[in-house]
């Protein structure tokens, strides 16, 4: 068991975890994309959702006005999101791209979001791609959910580490600080951190299908290690949870960037 996979990037490590994503992946909360429409303000124009997924972090946005495309290289992921937002006004459509090589024109949207996703990127070249996509003064977002750590998560975390001594859990609470490769991006002004506390009920089945959801769970045991670990895991849950229902709790961790008057250099992923 490893993470990922041997020769597999997340595009390919996420495409047969597109349902589980779906179903079991917490939501955002509504204050935080308040706080995103706010800063676009009413004339936001296009807005584009990088890495998108299953679409998570779209709708939310479309309630509140957005015109926004979904763009995300695995394509069961893009026709899973297709399949939750089409029709919806608001919804333009999905591309299949990375947010390292955007088929976008430049200088055409208001908004990019990018939705537990950031750390899978080549920051470099994304956000030279981001900079050249997005207008002077329009707004970044870059967003995770980060799971507030205690007994339970501590032992979940050391049974995976025993399923899987290399891996490495890509979301951690260091993600409640500003990435340095954007923080000191010479094309975004970047605010301090925000972060949205908040909580959803989750029972044992859906922690289970949670869990496989995980890159370094769901994407890397093989066949015959699932069950084992689902065994496992179902163990510590009830040590911890024996009524099999409990609050998830979460941060949302919101680092806002506005894009400055254009440069050049900015586009510019290597010197």
């Amino acid at each position: 068991m490893t993470l990922p996979p041997a020769g597999r990037g997340p595009t390919e490590v996420f495409g047969p975890l597109a349902e589980d994503y779906a179903r079991f992946r917490p939501a955002y909360p509504a204050e935080f994309f308040d706080a995103l429409a706010a800063r676009i303000g009413g004339a936001n124009g296009l807005a584009l959702d990088l890495a998108t997924g299953t679409g998570a972090a779209v709708l939310p946005q479309i309630e509140r006005g957005a015109r926004i495309v979904a763009i995300e290289p695995n394509r069961s992921m893009l026709s899973r999101a297709h399949r939750r937002l089409a029709g919806r006004p608001g919804w333009i459509g999905a591309v299949a791209a990375r947010a390292e090589s955007l088929p976008i024109a430049g200088g055409v949207a208001g908004c990019v979001t990018v939705a537990q996703a950031f750390h899978w990127f080549e920051p470099a070249p994304a956000l030279a791609e981001i900079a050249r996509v997005l207008r002077p003064g329009g707004l970044l977002a870059v967003f995770w959910n980060v799971t507030v750590p205690d007994a339970f998560t501590d032992e979940v975390r050391d049974l995976i580490a025993r399923h899987n001594p290399g891996y490495g859990r890509p979301v951690t609470r260091s993600m409640l600080a500003t990435p340095e490769s954007l923080a000191r991006h010479p094309a975004f002004l970047v605010e301090p951190p925000l972060e949205f506390p908040h909580e959803r009920p989750i029972t044992e089945d859906a922690y289970v299908g949670y869990a496989f959801s995980w890159s370094y769970c769901g994407g890397a045991l093989r066949a015959d290690e699932r069950q084992p670990f689902e065994r496992q895991l179902r163990e510590v849950i009830r040590r911890h949870h024996p009524d099999g229902r409990w609050p998830e709790r979460l941060i949302a961790v919101a680092h806002f960037a506005r894009r400055v008057e254009d440069d050049p250099s900015f586009y510019l992923a290597t010197p």
